[in-house]
């Protein structure tokens, strides 16, 4: 079987958010459904896998376009694989063209920005075929690299959209959860969410020991654009300061704005770490926090040692 029959990802964003035209909710077995067929796609083109084998290429590749559609703002995800079209999208609609593809989007500030935040090089993504290795001029090391980069960050964006539209008390768990996974309270395992009952400022106390005498104190802000500012860092601090001690760690879904990081580092004997969105979500990723392994790869070489002992 070969793949010659189904279509690119970018050749799917123009029929993908067509279908979802009329406002409607729409999942993602509807959405293959209806497209599978715009394309004129066989039985046999549908059991194309992905090289992993894993999934299903078209699937694979109507996933990826709905995904670039959602961060150009034209199309938003309502729960998991339920998608509804934007009033950004509708507009879109109503210009007349036939055809979305990345040069496209560029055009949305939404895709800018989310280009820019992760850096992703879109114009390289794209199924990788022997005939484009050949006149890449990376090697396939490289290519594997870049497409591995491309994964985790459309990984790390899905991640902080689904963070921050949970309620804050559930980020603060994820916050803790992740923050013990990385070695924090490593020995004891015990922490304490206490953002509800107001307790000056901190959201949660990670025990560094058994009997609770090292504590790091936590502040966790479920915020989407708004950056964090100066003032906030003032406030922890202050909160800190109440406890009897100068370490802390702020983290938050969106960004920290430059003075409030310079705020965090004013005084030399504070000990104050930020977390912006793009940092947690890789923190979360390389410890396996929220997100699992879908598939690994295995990359052998010769083992010369082995001939020379024969």
């Amino acid at each position: 079987m070969s793949a010659e029959n189904i279509p690119d990802y970018q050749k799917i964003m123009y029929p993908a958010l067509k279908y979802l035209g009329d406002g409607e909710a729409h999942s993602l077995s509807e959405m293959l459904e209806v497209l599978y067929k715009e394309f004129k796609l066989s039985e046999d083109d549908l059991r194309i896998t992905v090289p992993s084998g894993q999934q299903p290429l078209f699937k694979n590749r109507v996933t990826w376009s709905i995904s670039y559609l959602k961060n150009a703002g034209l199309v938003h995800y309502l729960k998991r694989a339920i998608y509804q079209i934007t009033d950004a999208g509708k507009g879109v609609l109503k210009d007349n063209i036939t055809e979305i593809n990345t040069a496209f989007l560029k055009k949305f500030e939404a895709y800018k920005i989310w280009q820019t935040t992760l850096s992703l090089p879109d114009e390289k993504f794209g199924t990788v075929s022997p005939t484009s290795m050949a006149i890449s001029t990376q090697t396939p090391e490289e290519i594997l690299g870049e497409t591995t980069k491309i994964l985790n960050n459309n990984l790390a964006v899905d991640l902080l959209d689904l963070l921050k539209s949970k309620p804050p008390d559930y980020f603060e768990k994820f916050v803790l959860k992740l923050l013990i996974k990385m070695g924090y309270g490593a020995e004891a395992k015990i922490f304490e969410v206490v953002g509800k009952s107001g307790d000056n400022g901190i959201d949660g106390i990670i025990y560094q020991d058994q009997f609770g005498i090292e504590r790091v104190y936590v502040q966790a802000k479920r915020w989407d654009e708004t950056k964090v500012q100066s003032k906030d860092i003032r406030d922890f601090i202050g909160s800190l300061s109440l406890k009897g001690t100068t370490k802390g760690i702020f983290i938050t879904t969106s960004d920290f704005t430059e003075d409030a990081r310079k705020t965090s580092q004013m005084n030399p004997h504070n000990r104050i770490i930020l977390i912006d969105g793009r940092l947690l979500a890789d923190y979360a990723i390389k410890n396996n926090v929220g997100v699992q392994v879908k598939t690994e790869y295995v990359i052998k070489s010769l083992d010369n040692d082995f001939f020379d002992d024969i």
